[in-house]
């Protein structure tokens, strides 16, 4: 009967946690789906942008200046995006957002060795994310669960499991990194802002424009 049952599609609870990872599955992977979760006013404004990967006119080095940000979808691409970055040595990245620059979202990464650490920029009134990567950065082989957030951590990223919990609201929860992924490196403490990262931190801070989360 457990053959089956398996065979002609499952009971309910099979059913159901099919359903639950398809859908996590769009979340992560599928542009379309990430725009019909922005508020309509906000959709048509992406969708009326122009979709590239680097803004043909952007000037200084990819993703980590004001003027040449990445380009994604909406804050859900955001998410999407950046949880796709690793370092060439393979770490991925958590991330937060500090705020924005005119209409850029600005984001502190660490790697999740807590070695590196970036100051990231990302415009997200576009209809698609962009398929190229920083200097440095290159798109994971693994499944880019969500590794971050578009709003700010106070005590990033040590209150990445309080930030990740309270995600449950949105729905977003089950789309997030185990907590396993990042608990050692929280438990022992490894995440510690070298002084060069601090210094360029406390400057991008006193640019920001917004601190508002999206």
């Amino acid at each position: 009967m457990g053959f089956l049952s398996n065979l002609f599609g499952g009971n309910k609870e099979d059913k159901a946690l099919r359903e639950a990872l398809a859908r996590i599955h769009r979340i992560l992977d599928d542009e379309k789906f990430q725009m019909e979760l922005v508020h309509p006013e906000m959709k048509a404004m992406l969708e009326s942008a122009p979709a590239y990967d680097k803004d043909p006119n952007g000037t200084g080095p990819f993703g980590f200046i004001e003027t040449n940000p990445i380009p994604v979808n909406g804050p859900i691409g955001q998410l999407a995006y950046l949880s796709r970055l690793e370092t060439q040595s393979g770490q991925r990245i958590l991330f937060h957002r500090l705020g924005a620059i005119g209409t850029v979202d600005v984001f502190e990464a660490v790697s999740f060795n807590g070695a590196e650490w970036f100051i990231l920029f990302v415009d997200l009134y576009h209809p698609r994310r962009s398929r190229l990567t920083p200097d440095g950065f290159r798109f994971t082989k693994d499944v880019a669960q969500f590794s971050g957030f578009h709003k700010f951590c106070e005590n990033f990223p040590y209150d990445f499991v309080e930030k990740k919990a309270s995600e449950r609201e949105s729905g977003l929860s089950m789309a997030y990194i185990a907590i396993s992924k990042v608990s050692d490196q929280i438990q022992n403490r490894a995440f510690n802002r070298p002084l060069a990262h601090k210094a360029k931190l406390d400057l991008v801070k006193s640019r920001l424009s917004s601190f508002q989360s999206q």
